[in-house]
């Protein structure tokens, strides 16, 4: 499968799941993501550290993190790079107008994170960090 039926497949599954934190949220989003582009298993990894939002803010710092930029730097072994720099599949961080951090995937021109109301698209100026993936 190419690369852009990888991205489509993953995000429709995702975005299908109904949203609850540590199995169905943005973060699990993003592990989506990493494992489908990169064979790898972190979703498996994290998938239920933490069922609140409060709980997912005590398991990142547990882990030695402040923010989800630091962390996917370390988990994926890459400095982040500018959102201009994203491709498509590649992993996105948001800071979207709460003020909190989102991971998201970028669709081109366009970054998508999954909320507790649903996808969520956003433009170049939310994100703060992006990841190459694969």
């Amino acid at each position: 499968m190419n690369r852009f039926r990888i991205v489509e497949a993953t995000l429709a599954r995702e975005l299908a799941r109904p949203y609850a934190y540590g199995s169905a949220d943005c973060f699990m989003l993003g592990c989506a993501f990493v494992d489908a582009l990169t064979s790898s298993s972190i979703a498996d990894t994290y998938r239920g550290a933490y069922r609140t939002l409060a709980g997912a803010q005590r398991a990142l710092r547990r882990r030695g993190h402040t923010s989800l930029v630091s962390f996917f730097a370390a988990e994926l072994g890459q400095q982040p790079k500018g959102g201009a720099e994203a491709r498509l599949g590649d992993l996105v961080i948001l800071r979207l107008a709460d003020g909190a951090e989102h991971v998201g995937v970028c669709l081109g021109a366009r970054f998508v994170t999954k909320t507790e109301r649903g996808r969520s698209d956003h433009g170049l100026a939310d994100v703060i960090a992006a990841f190459h993936l694969g």
